[in-house]
């Protein structure tokens, strides 16, 4: 599977998401009845739609915070995971804090996840200095309404670890 993923990101970064997506509904069935879709995949950025539909919506007809939250943390997950390999690192979500900054205008939500260009380095050089071998770090992401209004601020954070320092692989 892990082949096959990787295989799929290198397909992703040439444009076609098609099979990502596809893993990923398979991978992550909670995310799947929310529709999210990787649609931009490049070295320093990570973007994936939240679609405007019923099972997003909230009982006054926007989209609802947990969708946005859901998508904002997929995004930003993303980011993390093509630049760590699963089968080197355990990647953990430690906590994810949302800020909603207005309601979303009709239509489609892009959230966008900014992969700083010396992420891996800052993550080891933390990995290598610390005492239990993790890397904590924050990975932000915003949700974008369909006319390009930030909607939704979130702040991701990461614990990542290589596996030769986990002690317990559950």
């Amino acid at each position: 599977m892990k082949d096959f993923f990787y295989w799929a990101v290198r397909k992703a970064k040439s444009g076609n998401f098609t099979w990502l997506n596809l893993v990923f509904k398979r991978v992550l069935p909670f995310n799947a009845p929310h529709g999210i879709k990787i649609v931009g995949l490049q070295e320093n950025q990570v973007r994936v739609v939240l679609p405007s539909r019923r099972s997003n919506r909230n009982h006054l007809k926007g989209i609802h915070a947990c969708a946005m939250a859901t998508a904002c943390e997929f995004c930003s997950g993303m980011a993390v995971l093509i630049r760590f390999d699963m089968a080197d690192y355990r990647l953990i979500m430690n906590r994810l804090e949302v800020d909603y900054v207005r309601r979303p205008g009709a239509g489609n939500c892009i959230a966008v996840a900014d992969i700083p260009h010396d992420l891996e380095s800052k993550v080891n050089a933390e990995i290598e200095g610390s005492k239990d071998g993790v890397s904590r770090f924050v990975l932000p992401s915003r949700l974008l309404d369909a006319d390009g209004n930030v909607v939704a601020e979130a702040q991701v954070h990461w614990h990542v670890k290589p596996w030769s320092r986990v002690r317990h692989r559950g």
